[in-house]
């Protein structure tokens, strides 16, 4: 009975984040039921009202971008076409993703339920073994994500139509729906990473146990190997005390000897006992004798009177190996859950990371764009804003960042029992829990777990580390384009200024253009080809 009442699913702690995707149409479980039981539960009248938010999301989305199509037109006109490109992809990237998010939870309702039935059956096994997790922790970190998630959102939104946009056109006002696939996102990667954390949590919770047991028995042979230390000790002095009683009771002896010899030398008995005066001495050493087997009797009990019963739990290797396979058992589920967890959002984590890597880079080409006063797509006006676009790329990365370093935490964590297992047939150096441990850590090895996207690259610092590479490397790539497209603009009008007569041909004016163009390009490869042909081919004398 008081098992039940001390473990409970962590959906308990769940409770206010999925309120929240249930009213904005992101998760379509059944309400009743997880109010009632705290229990994720198939519902089809939740997928379709799922479908419905979508749809009308994606046509509010393209009724905003339709309202600055006239912006949009003079920048195809008035800048390169790159610039225009870049902008009409990105547009859609993140209604793409608001999208995977939601058909995701729509297959995966059934399967979310059961990862979390499994968690609640791991907590009542640590819970077994003595082991408990704070899933208290979890609500607290909810609570903060949703908080941060809002006030970026709502500070982003508000800024840029307060800053950037015009307040007496009424289709400003549709700036609002310009958020939501980013909140909607937001809100789902919050349910993905904090299941995430559990997932770590109760890896440490197992390291954790098994630590405390090398921490047991390394108490265990301190005090052993004190004990021994303090018992010669006592020995010694307990020696030296009996020797100093010795040596004062023969000295009573030997007093006692001479006033019966000075004695029996007044009454004329001397020479008669003159030949066995030895004798009484021997007397005192059967004495000394007789007392040293009583003290050593006397003092026996005392010493096993503050004898402490002390015993390490790795001393036993009988009921330490069962305790060792709950460990790994536990492991095993565990690792299998995670994976369960990866496949279930692959898809929304890949197109997360592809959507961080491309706006990351485009908000910052087209932050470089603003400040040379080229126009920029409308849903990208953020750009011209530099503490507007360090709010949104702060945010875009935090998600991003904070979901692998939460994957390559929680990897190293499951790696770390395997060495924490290794821990304990070190401190405790016995040749049965060496084999045990050895056969323990092959399972461990095989059931390690790795987060992915959809298998593409894993969820490591190493990948985090590449994409920052690759943000800078197409960073400088889309500049120098820009450069070379604004000098070939700047070339063809220096040279329509020159030779007005031209702007009546219409076929000489284009051709002009193109030459223009074509010379842009010329320029742009020039210093690679004169590079190579100075590093091949000298220029003999």
């Amino acid at each position: 009975m008081s098992q039940q009442q001390t473990v409970q699913t962590i959906l308990l702690q769940f409770s206010e984040l999925f309120l929240l995707c249930k009213i904005l149409g992101i998760y379509p479980q059944n309400w009743k039921l997880f109010q009632r039981h705290h229990e994720l539960k198939k519902s089809n009248s939740g997928a379709l009202f799922v479908v419905f938010v979508m749809l009308v999301i994606i046509v509010l989305y393209n009724l905003l971008i339709f309202s600055f199509s006239e912006e949009d037109s003079t920048l195809k006109a008035s800048q390169s076409t790159l610039t225009f490109v870049i902008g009409i992809f990105l547009t859609y990237i993140g209604l793409v993703m608001m999208v995977t998010d939601q058909l995701s939870a729509i297959r995966n309702q059934k399967h979310l339920g059961e990862i979390y039935d499994r968690i609640r059956k791991v907590d009542e096994r640590l819970f077994r073994v003595g082991c408990v997790v704070n899933n208290s922790v979890l609500e607290i970190r909810i609570r903060i994500m949703i908080v941060l998630t809002f006030v970026c959102e709502i500070t982003i939104m508000i800024a840029a139509y307060v800053v950037l946009l015009d307040h007496s056109k009424l289709s400003s006002l549709l700036w609002i729906f310009s958020c939501l696939p980013t909140l909607y996102n937001s809100l789902d990667k919050i349910w993905f990473a904090t299941t995430l954390y559990a997932l770590q949590q109760r890896f440490a919770v197992i390291n954790r146990a098994l630590e405390d047991m090398v921490e047991d028995h390394e108490r265990y042979k301190a005090m052993m190997a004190h004990r021994s230390r303090s018992g010669s000790s006592n020995m010694e002095k307990n020696k030296n005390i009996i020797n100093d009683l010795l040596f004062d009771i023969a000295q009573e002896d030997i007093l006692k000897l001479n006033y019966l010899r000075n004695e029996l030398s007044g009454s004329g008995l001397a020479n008669k006992f003159g030949k066995n005066r030895i004798k009484p001495v021997i007397t005192v050493a059967n004495s000394m004798n007789n007392f040293n087997q009583f003290q050593s009797v006397k003092k026996q009990p005392n010493k096993s009177a503050i004898n402490i019963h002390y015993e390490s739990e790795l001393c036993n290797v009988s009921r330490v190996e069962e305790k060792l396979n709950d460990f790994c058992q536990l492991h095993d589920e565990i690792c299998e859950i995670g994976k369960k967890l990866n496949e279930l959002w692959s898809y929304s984590i890949l197109v997360l990371m592809a959507y961080g890597f491309l706006i990351f880079t485009a908000q910052l080409y087209f932050l470089y764009c603003a400040t040379q006063d080229q126009p920029i797509p409308s849903l990208f006006l953020s750009a011209k804003n530099a503490l507007i676009t360090a709010t949104f790329l702060l945010y875009t990365a935090g998600k991003c960042v904070y979901i692998i370093y939460l994957s390559w935490r929680t990897s190293l964590e499951s790696k770390h029992t395997g060495i924490c297992l290794h821990k304990c047939g070190v401190v405790a150096d016995d040749n049965n829990l060496y084999e045990i441990i050895n056969h323990l850590s092959l399972k461990l090895l095989n059931h390690s777990v790795d987060f992915t996207a959809c298998g593409f690259f894993s969820l490591d610092m190493e990948t985090l580390y590449g994409v920052a590479g690759g943000i800078t490397s197409y960073l400088i790539i889309l500049i120098q384009f820009n450069l070379a497209a604004q000098q070939a603009k700047d070339a063809a009008g220096s040279h329509n200024t020159n030779d007005p007569s031209q702007l009546s041909d219409g076929t000489e004016n284009s051709s002009e253009t193109g030459n223009d163009y074509s010379t842009s390009l010329t320029t742009l490869l020039t210093p690679t080809s004169t590079a190579i042909f100075t590093s091949s081919s000298p220029i003999p004398n």
